[in-house]
């Protein structure tokens, strides 16, 4: 943890200076960053790797309340996906991530390239997002992972569950509404009891309803693993790493992105990470930015 903080340099202290700092130079992309909502199938490549993505054109003119943001790819997740493919990406340099950790998306739409990218890289990952989304998925999960891994997560005390229409992979395709469901409860049904290393969000930040309930979401899953173990009175290095947040956008509205920040400095701890960490499509000038996000409760600074 120490080596990542490093890595990270200066902890944002000031709403008011990261917003201006950001948005000064985002560069103005010309849509909403969705790659191409209008074709059924569509070809990516990610780290030499290729990925063939089933969308769902129909399903962003639906006028269900659930939302339709999950049924396209995003830029962001492309961007995310190829920066945590990188050899030399930084929560794996620092030691934050390795073979036996347990990453959770949130948001994670129906594409799965983050999670698809990080199974060949940790023990296990947690897709989420809302129920509507899962099938398709599940789906492009299936389709592009080509080597299910088989390791065992770290901080996990018995194999997470797995049903028939899961994936054949060390990928848990899981239900979660970020406003309705208790995720204790939704980790603890899936074998995840002592919660997860890193939380990952693509474009989850756009929509000033969701951003409370996003950083609950947030501060929820760090919670769990902290209070699992207070209550078994661990003490060594290892098990008091808290959770990390990793929080990848695309800088659209300043407005939006300055309630973000406020709501999340209440509760973590935030560092932006430097362009020397990040590949060349999320540095400065891009228009997207990663923040990374420590609880306070976690240092006892609040």
């Amino acid at each position: 943890m120490e080596a990542l903080l490093t890595a990270l340099g200066d902890e944002v202290q000031d709403v008011d200076e990261e917003t201006f700092h950001l948005f000064s130079q985002a560069a103005a992309l010309p849509d909403l960053g969705m790659i191409d909502p209008t074709i059924d199938s569509l070809e990516l490549s990610i780290a030499g790797r290729d990925f063939t993505i089933t969308q769902s054109p129909g399903a962003l003119q639906s006028t269900r309340k659930e939302g339709t943001t999950g049924a396209a790819v995003w830029q962001t997740s492309v961007r995310v996906a190829e920066w945590l493919a990188s050899p030399n990406n930084v929560l794996f340099a620092t030691g934050l991530l390795d073979e036996s950790s347990t990453v959770l998306e949130l948001g994670s739409g129906i594409s799965g390239l983050v999670p698809c990218v990080l199974a060949a890289k940790v023990g296990a990952v947690v897709a989420t997002d809302q129920q509507h989304v899962l099938k398709t998925m599940r789906d492009n999960i299936t389709a592009n992972v080509l080597h299910p891994a088989s390791r065992s997560p770290k901080h996990t005390r018995r194999k997470p569950n797995r049903s028939r229409e899961q994936p054949a992979s060390n990928i848990n395709v899981v239900a979660l509404d970020w406003e309705e469901d208790d995720i204790e409860k939704v980790l603890v049904a899936q074998g995840f009891t002592e919660g997860v290393d890193v939380i990952v969000a693509c474009d989850c930040i756009y929509n000033y309803a969701l951003l409370k309930p996003l950083m609950q979401t947030c501060v929820d899953i760090c919670t769990l693993r902290r209070q699992q173990q207070q209550q078994q009175g661990r003490d060594d290095r290892m098990d008091q790493r808290p959770t990390v947040c990793v929080m990848a956008q695309q800088l659209r509205q300043a407005d939006v992105f300055e309630e973000w920040l406020q709501t999340a400095m209440r509760w973590f701890r935030v560092w932006r990470v430097p362009d020397v960490e990040l590949t060349g499509v999320l540095r400065s000038g891009s228009g997207f930015a990663v923040h990374i996000c420590v609880s306070r409760s976690a240092d006892g600074s609040g």
